[in-house]
């Protein structure tokens, strides 16, 4: 034995802990001590690398990233425990548990309400830690990415450390992966992810970058070594669909869209709605779909709406909140035993949403069109209001447009992008009722408002039909109703509440 061996022997005897890493041509040794002074120091050994690392520091890095990883990455990827395996594993377990957690709450903060409908392979969270370490340090991808041809080990750590967070009710197992409780999804909604700098201000980079410039050792040839393709960390989201299970990477245009699902076939796209609308129907031979664009701020429909009504109602103008509610609500409401859409494709990147095609007559076009069971349709209309209610969802901007009537006859919920579980159920009620009367005149539009309110309220709260005639509520429908057509429909619920 050389003597270089006989000292790494001797402080393996004293160490916290020890673990080999297979890393390249040179394979490495941790050796973790109590007391070391300076924090690390690089031994040769026998063909080894030996790291000898003050134990106290290599914890910090692992909870609270303090050296920025350079010690705690290496529990990442596979090693060998040579002394201490089962406390090595428990920091292995709080690393990943960690890791877990904060690419969780990046996914609720890019994806919103939507993260609860995502189906999360074990493997992503390998995948994007290793992805966000490379890019910071890309003198660690040789061994970093290198290491992944043979990840069975590495990934078995993360769901052990998945199922523990199981057990704490922030993950849940479906079919085979993981995906957000909805708990969770509303707490990390609420705590606001640190920026890049904030997270910075964690670390002490005087001491960070000596263990840097100690740990990425022989930096002209790692720097040279060739390494195996990092896999696309997206390709292991999925959210299910009409057609199946989609990988978040799958980002597709309009035509790309059809020529994905339909092939090299003509197509026909036609948009809908009025002039700030962003609602597309995609024909392809026989099959029709839907497809929605939400816009950015920009967008005049939402600043008038938010302007007129910021006493009463708080309404959501982000491109990316309005779709991600609309995406959890159309799936949680489907879920109740309503009658929705079902979700094709996503596209997060250009904020489009693929939906299947509702062939049928909204309710206001039922009126319009004076059709013979437009007061029976009315009536459903409230009744399926009233039940959305009790599931305690409020739909938030609630016209008679997002209620469609299949051939079929069933009443189908669209345009849940304003959804949520606060707010006053009234304000749905009052808007359904009133926003109609735009459309109408004063006699149609009071026996229409009978026949909402009195389906509402076979299965709602009477409460619910009298606070729909506040005043605060009812003029922010003045700018679209004519104060006469108004007075005849407010008047026909009070008669229908003194009935």
């Amino acid at each position: 034995m050389s003597q270089a061996a006989a000292v790494v022997e001797r402080l393996a005897e004293e160490a916290e802990a020890a673990f080999s890493i297979p890393a390249g041509k040179t394979p490495e040794i941790i050796i973790l001590l109590k007391k070391l002074k300076p924090v690390v120091k690089v031994l040769q050994a026998d063909g080894y690398r030996v790291y000898l690392v003050n134990t106290k520091e290599f914890e910090a890095d692992v909870a609270h990233a303090s050296y920025a990883e350079t010690f705690a990455h290496r529990l990442l990827t596979p090693y060998r425990p040579l002394k201490g395996e089962e406390y090595l594993r428990r920091l292995e377990k709080a690393y990943k548990k960690e890791i877990i957690t904060d690419l969780c709450k990046d996914l609720v903060s890019e994806h919103k309400l939507a993260a609860a409908n995502l189906l999360i392979d074990v493997r992503y969270f390998l995948y994007e830690k290793v992805r966000r370490l490379v890019e910071v340090f890309p003198l660690m991808r040789p061994d970093l990415v290198g290491s992944l041809e043979n990840a069975v080990e590495s990934v078995r750590g993360f769901e052990a450390a998945a199922e523990e967070l199981v057990e704490e009710g922030v993950l849940r197992r479906r079919d085979g992966y993981y995906c957000l409780e909805s708990m969770a999804v509303e707490s990390f909604m609420k705590t606001p992810v640190l920026s890049g700098l904030e997270q910075l201000r964690k670390i002490n980079p005087l001491k960070a970058s000596r263990a840097l410039s100690l740990i990425v050792f022989e930096i002209p040839t790692r720097f040279l070594e060739s390494s195996a393709q990092l896999p696309d960390p997206d390709q292991f989201i999925y959210m299910q669909m009409a057609r199946g299970l989609q990988p978040l990477a799958k980002q597709l245009g309009m035509m790309e869209f059809v020529k994905e699902f339909y092939g090299d076939v003509e197509a026909r796209i036609r948009r809908v709605g009025g002039l700030f609308n962003s609602t597309y129907v995609i024909e392809v031979d026989s099959a029709k779909l839907f497809a929605k664009r939400y816009l950015s701020w920009t967008d005049v429909k939402w600043i008038a709406a938010r302007v007129w009504t910021a006493w009463v109602k708080d309404f959501s103008i982000n491109p990316s909140t309005r779709m991600a509610k609309e995406i959890y609500y159309l799936n949680h409401l489907r879920n109740h035993g309503f009658n929705t859409p079902e979700i094709v494709h996503v596209n997060w990147r250009d904020k489009i949403l693929y939906t299947s095609y509702i062939e049928g007559l909204s309710l206001i076009n039922a009126w319009l069109s004076r059709t013979e069971d437009r007061r029976a349709f009315a009536r459903k209309v409230g009744r399926t209001l009233a039940e959305i209610h009790d599931k305690g969802v409020r739909l938030g901007d609630c016209k008679p447009e997002t209620f469609i009537k299949s051939v079929e006859g069933d009443v189908y919920v669209t345009d849940v992008e304003q959804a949520s579980t606060d707010g006053d159920p009234a304000w749905d009620l009052m808007e359904l009722v009133f926003y109609s009367g735009h459309y109408l005149d004063a006699d149609e539009a009071a026996v229409y408002a009978a026949e909402v309110v009195e389906g509402y309220a076979e299965a709602g709260s009477w409460e619910t039909v009298k606070r729909m005639l506040r005043p605060s509520y009812v003029r922010t429908m003045a700018l679209w109703t004519p104060p006469w057509v108004q007075k005849a429909m407010a008047d026909s619920v009070k008669q229908f509440l003194k009935a």
